[in-house]
């Protein structure tokens, strides 16, 4: 019946979308030759428009199902939507867009498909957040709600119920677990689940329960108990999960790769994995550092002489630190200090009040503007914009020998700013803070979080009042 239920939404939702991309499509066409807001042209023939609105809700099908739009996701954010739903409106834009090439009776208006891909993303995006904001609060409401049966009553199974348990949004509830083992008075004490049954008895525990999906906890010591229960749930028909009992070591965003029909799971999947998020970063770090350089090339030289008026030595401080894939590279700053052997500043941290410091050097460091010259290490491709702090080769082997995932953090490009540095302004946290903050990073990177980084940054540069 559940099932029966779902593919009823279902398609339920693909009618709504069709629906609401001609809708999108005749209000980009009124905002383009009706509304006054752009410049009057002579209005088309409707016909001519009829087959674009034909094929831009086929087109919106197609690609909601390559994009996995129309996936249930229960345990998902009500915005995990937008992002796919931003690339279907590009490719639904340019599909428009090319179709035009072999239709030559009409000129067709450029700008109307531009509007059409601004207005099917708002209408579409509102759709899927309003709709999941209810299904959210009809689970809360015990509605829409699947019957799980969890399959091992370990330490895993305490987790995943700890989880559900915490989050009714979810549409999970917990009807029992079986186990072969009596050593679990446990859970009815401290989660209301009680042991239902024994791992032989999943067929008629199915059945008797109604149970929707059947979640398999057990420990992979189990792992031939683990082949048979999964085996028995495709044999009756039955959904079934594993919740793995490598957590620990694997991360929660990870990938799984076939290899010719053998999985291999990455232990951690990071963005430098993907290939758009490579050409994205450079593209985005290219425009931001030249446009630095470019616009603030009278601040650049006005301190570059500053610096070489006031204190014997050159105009930069340049220093080998660690970056992407453990490559070294040269770091460059507008030297704050009195010259020092390069020995001495590899191996020594700056302190508070140092009394190297020059005058200007104090005031560069209290505004961050010693950091400009790391622009030109941006924009040679050394370092990023956003990204964990590029450290000095004596600290980073110190620093590998006493956190094992110390070097995870080089797997990108190091940065000017990052996570890390915004939560740790001028260093002030340890390091085992500092390396959780850059995983986290790794694993939770978008380009609004590296916004959120850059803002963050200048707010904190224009209000800090203990740079040293």
């Amino acid at each position: 019946m559940f099932k029966q239920h779902s593919r009823i939404f279902h398609f339920t939702l693909v009618i709504g979308d069709i629906v609401l991309t001609f809708t999108a499509f005749v209000v980009a066409f009124y905002l383009r030759f009706y509304s006054g807001f752009f410049a009057q042209v002579e209005i088309p023939d409707y016909n001519s428009y009829v087959i674009m609105c034909i094929a831009a809700p086929i087109l919106t099908v197609i690609s909601f199902y390559m994009l996995n739009i129309y996936q249930t996701r229960r345990i998902e954010s009500v915005f995990i939507d937008l992002m796919p739903i931003l690339s279907s409106s590009v490719i639904l834009v340019l599909s428009l867009s090319a179709i035009t090439f072999y239709y030559r009776e009409t000129s067709f208006s450029r700008l109307t498909f531009i509007l059409f891909g601004i207005t099917f993303f708002i209408l579409v995006g509102f759709e899927r957040i309003l709709i999941r904001s209810v299904l959210k609060y009809l689970r809360r409401k015990g509605l829409n709600v699947k019957r799980l049966l969890l399959v091992g009553a370990g330490d895993i199974a305490d987790r995943l119920i700890n989880t559900l348990t915490r989050n009714k949004s979810f549409g999970y509830q917990i009807v029992g677990i079986i186990d072969d083992h009596n050593t679990n008075s446990y859970y009815p004490k401290q989660h209301g689940v009680k042991i239902i049954g024994r791992t032989k008895e999943l067929a008629r525990t199915v059945h008797e329960n109604h149970i929707d999906k059947v979640i398999i906890t057990l420990p992979i010591r189990a792992y031939d108990k683990i082949c048979r229960i999964v085996e028995k749930c495709e044999y009756e028909g039955i959904e079934s999960e594993i919740v793995p009992d490598y957590f620990k070591i694997i991360q929660p965003k990870t990938n799984i790769k076939n290899l010719e029909g053998l999985p291999i799971v990455s232990v951690r999947s990071l963005p430098t994995d993907n290939a758009g998020y490579t050409i994205a970063k450079r593209a985005f770090d290219f425009v931001f550092s030249s446009s630095v350089i470019v616009l603030g090339m009278p601040v650049f030289l006005l301190i570059a002489l500053i610096v070489k008026l006031t204190s014997p030595g050159p105009v930069f401080f340049s220093q080998e630190r660690i970056g992407i894939n453990r490559k070294r590279f040269k770091m460059y700053k507008f030297r704050t200090m009195r010259v020092a052997p390069p020995s001495e500043s590899d191996v020594t941290w700056t302190t508070n009040n140092d009394n190297r410091r020059t005058w200007i050097g104090t005031i560069l460091r209290k505004t961050s503007l010693d950091e400009l010259p790391q622009f030109w290490n941006v924009l040679r491709g050394d370092m990023s914009i956003v990204g964990p702090r590029p450290e000095r080769p004596y600290f980073a082997q110190q620093f590998k020998d006493r956190f094992p995932k110390y070097m995870v953090r080089h797997q990108i490009k190091t940065g000017i700013t990052g996570w890390a540095q915004v939560n740790g302004w001028r260093g002030d946290t340890s390091i085992q803070k500092r390396l959780e903050y850059d995983l986290y990073y790794l694993e939770n990177w978008s380009f609004l979080f590296d916004l959120k980084i850059i803002g963050l940054t200048l707010f904190k540069s224009l209000n800090d009042n203990n740079a040293y």
